[in-house]
């Protein structure tokens, strides 16, 4: 396979995005971060990615800054990991990706009917479908604000990841 380019020097803000966020599995792991899944268990079955990779990309998102690893127990020493400021900027980025998945990325009525994710504003409750700005309140929708809701199909597709 050919050596990927390396982007971390380049002046181009895609480029240096691409460089730490072009890559499935970091993607996949903040994915589960967003929705509170801190423990590297849970982040490795939720992720379908093997415990090698997992690890190899928490470490690279420790390094950048976007994750820190707090210990959650002591015998055995066991961490979590969260998401910094840094890490928490992110959630425009993924929640953008959701939306054109959402619109774009599916056949017709595979999901069941509805987006394979419906997302509501903690705030006043309403569904906010793919909107940036609260359809209830008119609230700009940010990192903490949405919780979500999995379709039958997303969470079947879980189980059997998990299970």
């Amino acid at each position: 396979m050919p050596k990927r380019a390396d982007l971390s020097d380049t002046f181009c803000p895609v480029g240096r995005s691409a460089e730490l966020l072009g890559d499935r599995a970091v993607l996949l792991i903040l994915r589960d971060l967003f929705f509170g899944n801190r423990r590297f268990e849970i982040i490795a079955a939720n992720t379908g990615l093997g415990p090698q990779l997992v690890s190899a990309r928490l470490k690279r998102l420790l390094v950048e800054g976007v994750v820190e690893r707090r210990a959650y127990q002591e015998r055995p020493v066991r961490h979590e990991y969260r998401l910094t400021a840094k890490g928490k900027d992110l959630f425009d980025v993924l929640y953008a990706m959701r939306n054109w998945a959402e619109r774009w990325a599916y056949a017709p009525d595979e999901t069941g009917g509805g987006p394979a994710m419906r997302y509501f504003h903690r705030a006043c409750g309403a569904d906010v479908g793919t909107a940036i700005v609260c359809p209830g309140c008119g609230e700009p929708l940010r990192y903490g604000d949405l919780k979500g809701e999995p379709s039958p199909a997303l969470k079947a597709e879980q189980a059997a990841r998990v299970g």
